[in-house]
């Protein structure tokens, strides 16, 4: 097996105090302060909330961002910002607002999955477990091994036996280094022996830009649908537990004994410490959304996951991901040294 590394980058009763105690714990749980918290009642918001996405312009989760904003911002009756902080296999973002020191709400991000990997490869000044408050979780993405449609591949067993053949020649790209899509491409070139050469970009549009352009041979992403929307990719395999109901024809890596699955959800997040009452107004507003016709065409669009996690659930899949994803690190010898 071989992978290159990339090329370029007293007074209460009792039951009421345990009550009180276990609230104030929850709370704390998901990075929110207790509701007894100092934190001023005024109402919120009172001018436009920043929200931080991780990848850029054009990418999946842009789409998806800007479409909810609208949303959430005819909501709160203010602005909700968008600004785009790609860099850091997507944990810029996230890791912004974990270092801010102002909880109050005006500064929030959009977390991908590789906040729960990157931090295992190499040091952070933040930890993604004890410096965030989870806010909900909404959506992840699927993730598929796409060739261009003019290429000789038509099966994923050809592909694997020209890459095998012609060591180093396939350069797969996705969203950068230590990103799921690179962990998808480890897996694949250590369990079929196949030479790739892994190429990181900033964001998903930027992979499909090279895609089309001819400068990979393939993508490993979550932004593979539109290529082959478009008819410009054909999806290979699928690295998801189940077949898709719409390619039911293209196997999952499961099934040809790549032992594994990309899960990559995404959620929001807030600094740590915030007040309860402005968690659940950004939690309400974002929750609404969801419904949005155009937010929901962009899902269909994207072939992302429609998954819903109040912050509580979306703070516990944090805690596992946490876990599985430094196992599978360390099985491909990714761990920070």
């Amino acid at each position: 097996m071989s992978l290159r590394k990339p090329s370029f980058p007293s007074s209460v009763p009792a039951v009421s105090r345990r009550k009180l105690l276990g609230g104030a714990l929850a709370a704390a749980a998901v990075g929110v302060a207790p509701a007894s918290s100092v934190f001023a009642k005024a109402a919120y918001p009172t001018r436009p909330v920043s929200l931080l996405v991780p990848f850029p312009p054009g990418s999946a989760t842009d789409a998806v961002a800007r479409a909810l904003a609208t949303q959430v911002s005819a909501t709160l009756g203010q602005q909700m910002i968008v600004e785009n902080r790609p860099g850091a296999a997507g944990t810029l973002a996230s890791g912004i607002v974990a270092q801010s020191k102002k909880p109050d709400g005006y500064q929030i991000a959009i977390a991908p999955a590789t906040l729960f990997k990157v931090p295992h490869m190499q040091k952070v000044p933040y930890d993604p477990l004890k410096d965030l408050t989870y806010i909900m979780g909404f959506s992840g993405y699927t993730f598929g091994l796409v060739v261009p449609e003019s290429s000789p591949w038509k099966t994923y067993q050809e592909f694997i036996a020209y890459a095998k053949a012609n060591p180093g020649k396939i350069n797969v790209g996705a969203s950068g280094a230590g990103s799921t899509g690179h962990a998808a491409t480890l897996k694949l070139a250590e369990k079929t022996g196949a030479d790739l050469n892994y190429v990181p970009f900033k964001g998903g549009s930027e992979v499909l830009q090279a895609f089309v352009g001819g400068h990979i041979n393939a993508v490993l992403d979550g932004g593979w649908a539109q290529a082959e929307k478009q008819g410009k990719g054909r999806v290979l395999l699928m690295f998801t537990e189940k077949r898709l109901p719409r390619l039911k024809d293209v196997p999952t890596a499961l099934e040809v004994g790549v032992d594994h699955v990309a899960r990559s959800p995404i959620g929001l997040v807030g600094p740590k410490g915030m007040d309860p009452a402005v968690v659940r107004v950004i939690h309400d507003a974002f929750k609404g959304a969801l419904s949005d016709a155009s937010y929901r065409r962009y899902l269909e669009t994207f072939d992302l996951n429609d998954a819903y996690l109040s912050g509580q659930d979306w703070y516990a899949l944090a805690q596992r991901m946490w876990v599985e994803e430094r196992k599978t690190l360390e099985s491909l010898g990714m761990l920070q040294q």
